[in-house]
């Protein structure tokens, strides 16, 4: 998702990002709430102001849904925890952490902050809705009152036990600080989330079938739901078999780099002759990882401009997350990043400098290794 996304900034130090699903899922909304829902609760009104009403309360809808994400990334600073991103999707948005809750404590913190926000937005345009009833604004109380109740129905769909929902997150808390056990409370947490998954897809034929539109939607969830869980479900054996494994263990100590100060041309020259890579770390004069470049980006610049263009003016600055320090668990940097083959890799520093990299196929052998009951250590 990360690669198809349109930042809108940061929030105290959290980059805000909004997925291209969202422009399709406004103009559904939009055009639903214009042509549908707002004239069959206030008929004969002026076509143009039901396009307006329904504008606005899309876009109020779409800002509740970042107050939800928001509300988690607060939670999670205050229980000191890293926020990394927050990206704004079709169906709602996802907060990404540095690293998985420390503790039962913080992982329900954290959890429950968002649908607490989303019935706080549901009440305040419920009340809205209330205070402003009567003859004259008709159009604007219906509005109203369909974004509260719509942030109502968010905010409890969004507490249903099973990841990765947040009521999963919090039943995996809530087992957790039970048991002690958190593999098992995970297992059981996304367990319950196929469960809820396949409710919801249910619910949705039931609605489709009786001519509802809105079964739509609920088919669409209750299939993402149970593609998460799955995913979850998958994923968690080889977490628990990664353990703590470094990344250090896995990585390639001595990659070829692509030194900032060269021409485009000179790196052709130079370094790609002696090498089957297809992705480079660019380094600084001092070792400093300064961003990565593919051999798929270079064959966009013009050849005439690869003798005057350096690596470092067009390679892709490095988000956080593909900068990891040598001692950082596996598993931690697999639920942080994803790495595409032939496109990207996570270069692993040691006081800073760039001691080596870990690339997909890294990623996938060490995973493989894991489940095949085999260790990867080394000594770097």
């Amino acid at each position: 998702m990360s690669r198809t996304v349109i930042p809108l900034g940061r929030w105290a130090g959290v980059a805000i990002d909004v997925h291209w699903s969202v422009l399709v899922a406004f103009a559904l909304l939009t055009g639903s709430l214009a042509t549908d829902l707002l004239r069959r609760t206030v008929p004969d009104q002026d076509m143009a102001a039901y396009w307006v009403v329904a504008v606005i309360i899309a876009v109020g809808f779409l800002a509740s849904l970042l107050a939800h994400e928001l509300a988690h990334a607060l939670a999670a600073r205050r229980e000191g925890a890293q926020v990394r991103r927050i990206t704004l999707w079709m169906l709602g948005g996802t907060t990404e952490l540095d690293g998985e809750p420390a503790n039962p404590r913080t992982e329900l913190l954290v959890a429950v902050a968002g649908p607490i926000a989303s019935l706080v937005c549901g009440g305040a345009g419920l009340g809205a809705a209330f205070a402003l009833r009567g003859p004259a604004i008709p159009l604007v109380v219906a509005g109203l009152g369909w974004f509260g109740l719509t942030n109502v129905v968010l905010g409890v769909f969004n507490l249903l036990p099973g990841a990765p929902l947040d009521g999963g997150r919090i039943l995996h808390a809530v087992l957790w600080h039970r048991s002690g056990d958190r593999a098992r409370a995970a297992e059981i947490a996304t367990r319950a989330g196929t469960g809820v998954g396949l409710l919801v897809v249910a619910i949705g034929v039931g609605d489709l079938l009786f001519g509802s539109f809105s079964g739509l939607w609920l088919v669409f969830a209750g299939v993402f739901l149970l593609a998460a869980a799955q995913a979850e479900l998958a994923g968690s054996p080889a977490r628990d078999r990664l353990g703590d494994l470094p990344v250090g263990a896995i990585m390639d100590p001595a990659p070829d780099t692509a030194p900032e100060w060269l021409t485009i041309e000179a790196f052709l020259d130079q370094v790609t002759p002696g090498t089957r890579r297809r992705v480079f770390p660019v380094v600084s004069f001092e070792g400093h990882p300064v961003g990565v470049i593919s051999l798929a980006e270079l064959t966009q610049v013009a050849p005439r401009e690869r003798r005057f263009t350096r690596v470092t003016d067009v390679c892709r600055a490095t988000p956080g997350a593909s900068i990891v320090d040598i001692g950082t668990p596996v598993a931690e940097l697999l639920s942080k990043t994803t790495l595409r083959r032939g496109r990207d890799l996570a270069m692993v520093v040691r006081d800073g400098r760039l001691t080596g990299v870990v690339d997909a196929d890294d990623l996938t052998r060490a995973v493989e290794l894991a489940l095949l009951g085999r260790s990867t250590y080394a000594d770097h």
